[in-house]
């Protein structure tokens, strides 16, 4: 798959909602009183925690994604990372940007995506 086609399906594919044919999505669930997102990404890529991913809203703040487990190289994240977003959402609008791997190649893509 080209450069080109990872940005469209990964632009077709994130929303607030899961998507079982997209190559990120992300999550919404209560916490608290705030709104935890998590990002998913499909069976066959693994999100690069060397660059951790961040979604830049539109009021110009920027979340950035983490988790406590990485693979054993500490390359990968071991389980899907999340941020937590102030308040009470059901969806989200912003700039998401991630570096992902595809399981089969030692080299990973910068993804940009409008949610």
């Amino acid at each position: 798959m080209t450069l080109g086609a990872v940005l469209v399906a990964a632009a077709a594919a994130c929303s607030a909602a899961p998507r079982a044919d997209g190559l990120l999505h992300l999550t919404t669930t209560a916490s608290g009183s705030d709104t935890r997102l998590t990002l998913y990404a499909a069976p066959h890529l693994k999100v690069n925690a060397q660059v951790a991913p961040a979604l830049e809203l539109n009021d110009g703040s920027v979340l950035r994604f983490r988790t406590g487990r990485r693979t054993a190289d500490s390359t990968y994240f071991a389980e899907p990372p999340s941020t937590l977003l102030p308040g009470r959402h059901e969806t989200v609008h912003g700039t998401l940007r991630a570096s992902v791997c595809r399981d089969d190649e030692q080299i990973c893509r910068s993804l940009r995506v409008e949610i």
